[in-house]
């Protein structure tokens, strides 16, 4: 009897640790065995737009056309399934000047794999990026930034760095989008360095969109800030 108690005790220990564990990593700024790039350290003011999910036919074409507008550069954690729906628009992202991210070809979330269908996900989208040009492919964003255990490891073996980001606004994820509060969310909530999430995966909502990106980039200038993308971090280059 004292044997199974002894089992059982470990038993509730292990899953203890484990649920501690798990809660620890949900933070953007913990992960085990791999430290997030979760803001940029520069001696500018500087802040990095990101933009998840996509490419999408119509909203990332029209979001292309307004940061060239405010010759802003951002980055794009992009999807491989959405890749090879449309490669013409990812080639146009890497052909006007932004930086292509990974961000799995699913969007399933990376807790639930094997380490071996973590690196399929990972490397087939890589060879789709691969053809619009870009050369290498060295950030990576996990879907739902879940990071646990596993998938650290798994991004050191494939010379990957993990992102998560600062801020990621919650006005974005309402229906319709108010562009005026998804704005005031970023600005109030930005710092020098800050990653901020934002979603062009699909074309719902377009023109709420577009308009609190571009009140997010006016706010954004009148305040000083210079755009660049996450590669621009002179730790990471």
């Amino acid at each position: 009897m004292g044997k199974w108690k002894i089992i059982f005790g470990l038993g509730i220990l292990g899953l203890l640790v484990f649920t501690l564990l798990f809660l620890w990593s949900r933070s953007w700024s913990n992960s085990l065995f791999m430290r997030p790039l979760d803001h940029l350290e520069s001696p500018d003011k500087v802040i990095a737009l990101t933009f998840d999910d996509g490419p999408s036919l119509v909203k990332t074409s029209k979001l292309l056309e307004l940061l060239e507008a405010y010759q802003v550069k951002a980055t794009f954690f992009m999807l491989g399934s959405k890749i090879s729906l449309h490669p013409e628009i990812a080639q146009r992202v890497y052909q006007k000047g932004h930086l292509i991210g990974n961000h799995t070809y699913s969007h399933l979330r990376m807790i639930f794999k094997m380490p071996q269908e973590m690196i399929q996900e990972i490397t087939l989208t890589d060879e789709l990026i691969k053809k619009t040009g870009q050369k290498d492919v060295a950030f990576f964003r996990p879907p739902y930034t879940s990071k646990f255990i596993i998938l650290p490891l798994v991004l050191n073996y494939l010379n990957k760095t993990l992102v998560t980001g600062s801020y990621d606004p919650p006005a974005e994820y309402k229906s319709p989008i108010n562009p005026i509060l998804v704005s005031q969310q970023i600005l109030e909530n930005s710092k020098s360095g800050s990653i901020i999430y934002l979603h062009d995966g699909d074309d719902r909502d377009m023109d709420n969109f577009l308009s609190a990106v571009e009140m997010t980039i006016q706010g954004l200038i009148k305040q000083g800030y210079k755009f660049v993308r996450i590669d621009q971090n002179p730790n990471q280059i």
